[in-house]
């Protein structure tokens, strides 16, 4: 009698329950599955979307608001002469792209060609003037 069969199929199982652990750790620590598994944490990534409730629409009025509110902050920091002037304009400008992207999505404009979070001063004027021609005001 050998044990040969057996022992190939329990190296298999461990060579695979290793390898199933780590693209587990993977995608828990990184949102990152390896390769072979990308498609199924796909499938698990969009059935857990479907779960969460859709959030409330954001009145017009709000999101005006906020642009407002964003766009005197990017012109003090413009205007200022503080320390780390430049990480501050950073950032508000960065709050200031994500505002137009969210007003964007909440007033079904569609946005210019590969515009994201961090946008060239000439992606954000588009932005702007898609906006603006929609009626939005701020």
């Amino acid at each position: 009698m050998t044990y040969l069969p057996a022992y190939v199929a329990a190296t298999a199982g461990v060579v695979v329950a290793l390898d199933a652990a780590y693209a587990l750790l993977k995608y828990a620590t990184t949102g990152h599955a390896p390769r072979p598994y990308s498609a199924l944490t796909d499938r698990y990534e969009a059935w857990r979307d479907a779960q969460l409730p859709r959030p409330e629409p954001v009145p017009p009025q709000e999101l005006a608001d906020r642009l407002r509110r964003l766009s005197a902050e990017v012109q003090a920091v413009t205007a200022s002469s503080r320390p780390a002037k430049a990480l501050h304009l950073r950032a508000a400008l960065l709050a200031y792209d994500d505002g137009l992207l969210q007003a964007c999505r909440e007033l079904h404009v569609q946005p210019p060609e590969g515009t994201k979070s961090g946008m060239s001063s000439q992606q954000r004027f588009q932005t702007e003037s898609a906006l603006m021609a929609s009626g939005l005001v701020w």
